[in-house]
């Protein structure tokens, strides 16, 4: 299982990415909505669905670090200028999304649609990657 580095400041992403891609060459990134701590739920119902296949399938079978960046809905839902959407390097259009980033710099892999989170194939090669 993964060792889960959570993320709420944009601010801390490169800083964040820079150091665990020192250790490891390999770095997997999520992105997703914060839970609401009454009611356990995702304010991001693709969140709330994909969550089950990310615990279980990528995070079980993940080696090293993880990165999870964690946004607000008040500052991603209709917001163009969210740090991460504006982001030329990490391009995340909606949440969730998985990165594989490798050495620090490219994107080798990427689940961000609702069909990426069901290919338990995908996920299980970005876990082992």
């Amino acid at each position: 299982m993964a060792e889960i580095i959570q993320i709420t400041d944009t601010n801390e992403f490169q800083s964040t990415l820079a150091k665990v891609a020192a250790e490891q060459e390999n770095v997997i990134v999520i992105f997703t909505g914060t839970v609401d701590p009454e009611t356990g739920k995702n304010w991001c119902p693709d969140c709330e669905r994909a969550k089950p296949n990310i615990n279980n399938v990528l995070l079980a079978n993940a080696k090293g670090k993880v990165i999870m960046c964690i946004v607000k809905r008040s500052e991603w839902s209709g917001r163009a200028d969210h740090p991460y959407k504006q982001s030329a390097f990490l391009k995340v259009r909606g949440v969730p999304t998985v990165l594989l980033i490798g050495n620090g710099d490219s994107i080798l892999m990427r689940a961000e649609k609702d069909e990426d989170f069901d290919n338990l194939e995908l996920l299980e090669m970005i876990a082992q990657s």
